[in-house]
């Protein structure tokens, strides 16, 4: 069975739209600009290291976990960087 992060990946690649370093740029400037960085630092640094090899799904996996820790901030992330929907699980409570 696979696991949350695996289908999320997945899904990205069905998608056929690749992770894309400017909408990464956009996405980490306005997460900065609008909520406390150190409140989101595990997400930031897994973006930033993303941005090094956006193919790379260990680095998406990364995100996707990063993203999921942070609970009820998700919304605040998804509010100011839309973008990082392409890494929201389809099945949130992992069923």
């Amino acid at each position: 069975m696979k696991s949350n992060s695996e289908k999320t990946i997945e899904k990205i690649k069905n998608k056929g739209q690749p992770v894309r370093v400017d909408d990464i740029d956009i996405a980490l400037r306005m997460l900065k600009t609008y909520i406390d960085p150190v409140k989101i630092s595990q997400l930031l640094t897994a973006l930033e290291t993303l941005k090094t090899e956006t193919d790379n799904e260990a680095y998406q996996a990364q995100v996707i976990a990063a993203f999921n820790e942070l609970g009820g901030m998700q919304g605040a992330i998804l509010t100011y960087a839309p973008y990082l929907n392409i890494f929201v699980s389809d099945d949130p409570f992992g069923d």
